[in-house]
Order: structure tokens, then C-alpha cells, then sequence
């Protein structure tokens, strides 16, 4: 039996995880996620600058983030809020953009853990709920470069 052409979006993948071995010790992988002055250095995709970056950095805390494409552009804005920080092994938080109409794209769930290995830290990378597949995709495309980044930033390369 064939699904109903509009029952196959049903079966499309709306979450991602990435897998990255950071040569680097598990405290400073996790920094990197957590300071702006080092997230600078790997969080934007390629050919953009990070205007500005503010974190409230405990649970129920918010982010904020503002980047720019380095050849011109709106400024884009991401925004969530911190649900576990449980330093240096486990960080959730909120992801969403914020629209040119100051609404919100629909929120999803980051789950970022970091597991001490003999040659360096396990990256385990997670997003979650998106609204379509093609957001999820997207989002998963990009991070994939990010992460490439952060091994990069911290001297290293990636695992998987």
C-alpha cells in the first residue's frame, strides 16, 4: 500500500543530531559554548560576523544573539533560553529567530553533551522540533559547518 502523497511529510525527519571528537579537555569545549568571546569564533555560519552576543547564563536564563553576512544584509537575530546547564558535561537551551516583524520563528531544543574521551571531548549535538524538514535541514547543514569551526578553533578536526 502507498501513503497518500500528503501523508510522506508525516515520515520526515524534524531533528538531527552531529557527532564531533574535539581534541580539547571537556572544561574548554564546553566554554565554547557558553562564552561569548569564544563562541565568536565558531558559532556564525561561514561569511558572517557576530554583531553582538548577551547571555544570562543560568537556567531559566535568556540568550540573545545578532549576526550579519559579511557582504551585506539584514542583521539576523537568535534568541533562547537556558533550560540545563550542568557544567562541564550537559547544556539545553531554546533556539528561535527572531522574525523582521519581531515575532518568532517556532522555537526548538538544543541538547549539547560533552563526554570526556581518552583523545579529547564527544560533542553530542542535538536539535529538536522544527516545524518542517526543510528547517530542519537547513539548521542541520549549518551547525555541521559551525561544529567544523569550533574543532577548527580549538585546534582540532572533526570526528564524524
Amino acid at each position: 500500500m502507498v501513503a497518500p502523497a500528503g501523508d510522506a511529510l508525516a515520515f520526515e525527519r524534524r531533528d538531527f543530531t552531529l557527532m564531533r571528537l574535539v581534541r580539547a579537555p571537556r572544561p574548554a569545549v564546553f566554554r565554547a559554548f557558553v562564552e561569548p568571546e569564544c563562541m565568536k569564533h565558531w558559532w556564525v555560519p561561514r561569511g558572517y560576523t557576530m554583531l553582538s552576543c548577551a547571555l544570562d547564563l543560568r537556567e531559566g536564563g535568556a540568550w540573545r544573539m545578532r549576526i550579519k553576512a559579511d557582504q551585506g544584509g539584514p542583521v539576523q537575530t537568535e534568541v533562547g533560553v537556558y533550560r540545563t546547564i550542568r557544567a562541564p558535561e550537559l547544556l539545553t537551551f531554546t533556539h528561535a529567530w527572531v522574525r523582521a516583524n519581531g515575532t518568532l520563528t517556532r522555537t526548538t531544543l538544543i541538547t549539547v553533551r560533552f563526554e570526556e574521551r581518552a583523545d579529547g571531548t564527544e560533542v553530542s549535538f542535538r536539535q529538536e522540533d522544527f516545524a518542517s524538514a526543510a528547517a530542519c535541514r537547513s539548521h542541520e547543514d549549518g551547525w555541521a559547518v559551525s561544529l567544523s569551526q569550533l574543532t577548527d578553533y580549538l585546534g582540532e578536526r572533526k570526528s564524524s
